[in-house]
């Protein structure tokens, strides 16, 4: 897993793959990524193209749309400047990050998600 080596990188996406229990096999590849600290990102893309599963991966809401992530990880640095394995993170430490180290806007579905790092 990546240490986030460069001081300034907040987030960074390493080979995910998802899979939807009612799905057979991998869903969706998503390839590697990072954000800089204090970078917008948003995602933009056809219906159906991962935008949803991505930002849902980032915020470990995935598991509540039945969803899971089989491979890959996600490192962030929070705000304290320690860096965590989202994937690896418990759900109640996970309610601490949530809002605190890394947030969403759910927008209309024809429209754009923004998460904040």
């Amino acid at each position: 897993m990546s240490t986030l080596a460069q001081e300034n990188a907040a987030i960074e996406l390493n080979d995910l793959v998802f899979e939807f229990t009612l799905e057979l096999g991998p869903v969706l590849d998503i390839p590697s990524w990072k954000v800089d600290r204090g970078d917008q990102i948003f995602l933009q893309g056809e219906s159906g193209s991962g935008k949803s599963v991505t930002a849902m991966s980032l915020m470990r809401l995935i598991e509540n749309a039945g969803g899971e992530i089989v491979e890959g990880k996600i490192a962030l640095r929070g705000r304290s400047n320690k860096v965590v394995d989202i994937h690896s993170q418990t759900p109640s430490a996970m309610q601490d990050i949530r809002g605190a180290d890394v947030s969403m806007i759910f927008q209309e579905p024809m429209t754009l998600s923004l998460i904040h790092i």
